[in-house]
């Protein structure tokens, strides 16, 4: 008779999930890095003494949004490219984003409730809760404003000869706004994935890829539902395997 083998995961691996894989966190801290660098070498426009210092009769904080702005709109749109191409992951966290239903109805009526004071049962969130995916259209919205207008901008930098004036100058408002729009959702991110007791768990998946099985439980239990159920057939698979090597 061959011998029962139970197939069990590491307790360390058993109290933690799996929330992003590798390709998901690159494309992550590829754009905020793009985007911090990009805020903070254009909000120099409101600050005269550092707009005005130059090196080599150059405005070296102009110089720098302007080039490292062409630079990153090449380099991630191939990285976001390269990634949905080859990585499964990345994709199915797009798919997941970009849905919507019946739980994210529910997610907003919850918030708008709580914030009134009122009872109210939260429902039963997959991998993104409506939050979270709105905070990802605002932010890919946003991106997508500041990189088109700013590619006109950037080309007027090198040459004047490109685009109308009377262009450049609505383009420059919009840039300008769109960018200051954006601060307060970026900070409210941060709020949430640094300071914020309840939420804050999800920094650890997205630098080091796993977050605690509890939290996931509590704040994403459909999306742990369905990665369990995948673990426990993939045990059972690896338990008929070695059962049949005996």
């Amino acid at each position: 008779m061959a011998q029962q083998l139970t197939v069990r995961p590491p307790s360390d691996a058993a109290e933690e999930i799996e929330r992003f894989a590798v390709a998901t966190r690159v494309a992550h801290w590829a754009l905020a890095a793009a985007f911090f660098v990009l805020l903070l070498t254009g909000l120099t426009n409101f600050w005269p003494e550092a707009k005005a210092t130059q090196v080599a009769d150059v405005r070296l904080f102009a110089w720098v949004h302007v080039v490292f702005g062409f630079a990153s709109l090449g380099s991630l749109a191939l990285l976001i490219v390269a990634l949905l191409a080859r990585r499964a992951s990345v994709r199915e966290d797009a798919r997941e984003l970009g849905r919507v239903g019946l739980d994210d109805y529910l997610w907003v009526q919850h918030q708008a409730l709580s914030a009134m004071g009122s009872e109210s049962q939260p429902p039963r969130a997959g991998k993104f809760n409506a939050g979270q995916k709105l905070n990802t259209l605002v932010s890919a919205g946003g991106l997508a404003l500041l990189f088109g207008t700013g590619f006109v901008l950037g080309v007027n930098y090198f040459s004047k000869d490109v685009f109308t004036i009377g262009l450049v100058e609505q383009l420059f408002r919009w840039h300008t706004v769109v960018s200051l729009l954006l601060i307060p959702a970026v900070l409210g991110h941060l709020y949430l994935a640094i300071v914020h007791p309840s939420t804050r768990e999800s920094l650890r998946g997205i630098t080091r890829g796993r977050v605690r099985r509890v939290w996931a439980r509590a704040h994403h239990p459909s999306w742990v539902e369905a990665v369990e159920a995948v673990e426990a057939q993939e045990a059972r698979r690896a338990q008929r395997r070695a059962e049949g090597s005996d």
